[in-house]
């Protein structure tokens, strides 16, 4: 354990993609979110405000949706740009950028709330494990690098983790559905014509339907113990890749799809494993 988190920062290429994907996905968070402003933000967006105290600690994360100035969303909004581009190019300085990007997008998710999907749950999630992984990687053996090796190696580890709590779980509660033990969940999903975007030809193909609600089952209970055997990895990872696109153009869930993906980097079979 102890040389898991001490001996080197473990993950390296992986975090370096993982910061690129995960600032791009966010970007074109934040130009949607403009897109849309007056739906968000505006006097009559789409959120129910309640305005109250939870405590001075939990008020924190509800700065911008006890603000009643509609103008105040832009803080915010522009404030996640500037801290994504500051992120990026000021690798020197650890942690800071960091905290704030993930505070800044965690007011604006209590703020359209209503809106929020699974996708963005685990993007506040990646974003707070983000602030522990490291931009650059010393050689040093001084205290401060062997604090930032082991809050880097912490990060990873609970990226990793996360990932597979998802599945695991999401697998356990489908375990109890009649829709998914009966193989009608993803049939039944692809009649919301709101969120779908290309499921007709799909929901009227009933034994696809039945296989792929399976499919799914098995891969979800599955995926926290088979994506450790190499034989398997690059298998359920191109499925997973599969199921992720078709959650994100079929069923219309665009950011979980794409979030799921991205956080696939940690699983990928690079030539040079670092752990």
């Amino acid at each position: 354990m102890v040389a898991y988190f001490f001996n080197e920062y473990n993950y390296k290429s992986q975090t370096v993609y993982f910061k690129v994907l995960l600032y791009l996905f966010l970007t074109v968070k934040v130009i949607y979110w403009l897109s849309y402003y007056s739906l968000f933000f505006g006097a009559d967006a789409i959120a129910l405000i309640k305005p109250g105290s939870l405590g001075s600690v939990r008020n924190l994360a509800f700065l911008l949706y006890n603000d009643s100035e509609i103008n105040f969303g832009y803080v915010f909004v522009f404030g996640t740009l500037l801290l994504l581009t500051l992120s990026y190019f000021l690798k020197k300085i650890p942690f800071i950028f960091e905290f704030l990007l993930w505070f800044s997008v965690l007011n604006i998710h209590n703020k359209i709330y209503p809106t929020l999907t699974g996708g963005d749950l685990l993007l506040n999630q990646l974003l707070f494990f983000n602030c522990f992984l490291a931009k650059t990687y010393r050689t040093d053996s001084g205290t401060q690098n062997a604090f930032s090796t082991c809050f880097h190696n912490f990060g990873v580890l609970a990226i990793i983790i996360q990932v597979c709590f998802v599945y695991f779980i999401a697998a356990l509660s489908k375990l109890y559905s009649n829709d998914w033990l009966s193989g009608t969940a993803t049939a039944n999903l692809g009649m919301v014509n709101h969120f779908n975007l290309f499921s007709g030809p799909i929901i009227k193909n009933e034994i696809l339907n039945y296989c792929i609600n399976f499919i799914v089952l098995a891969y979800q209970l599955t995926f926290p113990f088979l994506i450790w055997v190499n034989t398997f990895k690059k298998l359920l990872l191109f499925l997973g890749i599969f199921m992720h696109l078709y959650i994100a153009f079929i069923t219309g869930l665009v950011g979980f799809g794409m979030i799921m993906i991205i956080a696939y980097i940690y699983f990928w079979p690079f030539r040079k494993q670092n752990a």
